[in-house]
């Protein structure tokens, strides 16, 4: 009886898998079995740290990225099979996704806790203030959002000034949701290429206005 390779490839590049995806579009079975049989064991542990994940409650960092991408597909898990041989993007996007989920260091329990701790006693230093856990979850969940690192990471903003406002929210427990809705307002209109904003955008709102709008969510509190 024929042994199953149950090797995952968690090395695959870019490149590899549009290699792949490609030959398989174009009829190669053995490509295609490559990228079936990956996809499967990818998103079978990818799925599990997922889950360990929100057991553990450090829904943050790499989870909220992946997260954000499946709900974009309508999805809350990683799909085991692989979207249509005809939609090429779709099929490179979804293992590429895969790929940077599992090989983020805080894809795990034990990566993402020693990344909140590192971050938060950090921000400690900054502000001289000793968190307790469950402010300490509360700060990390935000840091750990795509819209805050985004923020944080890509605008030219000042830095001190958004981690003062990120432990105000944090430590008043403003919803995340209502946080990235006004953080994604700035970042939907900033255009990275140029430092400056995209004015068509009618939503977007500009550095300070977005501070405010944070500020507001905890004064009215």
């Amino acid at each position: 009886m024929a042994i199953k390779d149950r090797t995952i490839r968690t090395d695959l590049t870019i490149n590899e898998i549009r290699a792949s995806a490609w030959n398989a579009s174009m009829g190669s079975k053995e490509s295609y079995d490559f990228l079936l049989s990956q996809n499967r064991k990818l998103a079978k542990l990818a799925n599990s740290r997922l889950r360990a994940l929100e057991k553990a409650g450090y829904d943050m960092f790499a989870y909220d990225r992946v997260i954000t991408y499946l709900r974009n597909h309508g999805l809350n898990r990683f799909s085991t099979k692989l979207p249509p041989m005809n939609d090429y993007k779709e099929v490179v996007n979804q293992l590429s996704e895969l790929i940077t989920f599992v090989n983020a260091k805080t894809s795990t329990v034990a990566g993402a806790r020693k990344t909140l701790d590192a971050k938060i006693d950090m921000l400690s230093k900054q502000t001289g203030t000793e968190y307790t856990p469950e402010q300490r979850l509360r700060i990390g969940k935000l840091l750990g959002t795509d819209s805050i690192s985004t923020l944080l990471r890509e605008v030219r903003g000042n830095s001190e000034e958004v981690i003062e406002v990120i432990e105000e929210l944090a430590l008043n427990n403003v919803a995340v949701e209502q946080i990235s809705s006004i953080i994604d307002k700035h970042l939907a209109g900033y255009n990275p290429f140029t430092d400056s904003p995209f004015f068509d955008n009618m939503d977007y709102l500009a550095y300070d206005d977005m501070m405010d709008a944070l500020r507001d969510t905890y004064r009215k509190k």
